[in-house]
């Protein structure tokens, strides 16, 4: 019981420090000339800062987008190395269900990509939703068909979902989820 109080009362003490503090309007105009309820000025303004939002996400779109496709070309070239550079070092994924970290992927990806003679991949229906100007997720379903070294055929289909962090003007993988489903075999 003592512990649950001392939660509560922390919990209590961190909500009263972060209440929201009074927010100064975005635009430095002020005084009778700039009126809270929706002059033509300020709807003139809010129109421009929202039409100037939708165009930077349009660009975050984009480049995410030209990313993704980035991936599709390293994946089908075999190229891990490529591959490995559009990951962060903080990445992890989920691939059928089982969690992994950068160090396993980048080792995975290398020995991969070595056991493959052939690594033909179709993505479809690519979404590429912006959360910020640094952040989006994409997500696409791929269908593979892989031969390996040993000349097995290996088909599979699914969804992926990524999570891409830009830093610094470059956009890199943060996080990432597939799974596989074989295809059924030709009779």
């Amino acid at each position: 019981m003592l512990l649950r109080t001392g939660l509560a009362a922390l919990l209590l003490a961190v909500l009263v420090a972060c209440e929201p503090a009074e927010v100064a309007p975005r635009s430095s105009a002020s005084g009778p000339d700039r009126v809270a309820s929706g002059s033509a000025s300020t709807r003139g303004e809010v129109a421009s800062e929202t039409a100037g939002a939708a165009q930077d996400l349009q660009v975050v779109r984009s480049q995410v987008e030209a990313a993704v496709w980035r991936f599709h070309a390293a994946d089908t070239a075999r190229d891990a190395q490529a591959v490995i550079d559009l990951l962060w070092p903080e990445y992890e994924m989920l691939v059928d269900g089982a969690r992994t970290d950068y160090q396993a992927v980048v080792s995975g990806t290398r020995s991969f990509m070595a056991s493959l003679d052939l690594f033909h991949t179709e993505w479809s229906d690519l979404r590429v939703t912006p959360l910020s100007g640094d952040f989006a997720v994409s997500s696409f379903f791929f269908r593979d068909s892989i031969v390996t070294s040993a000349g097995e055929l290996i088909q599979a289909r699914g969804p992926t979902t990524l999570v891409w962090e830009q830093r610094g003007g470059i956009w890199k993988m943060r996080f990432g989820d597939a799974d596989h489903y074989p295809l059924a075999s030709p009779r």
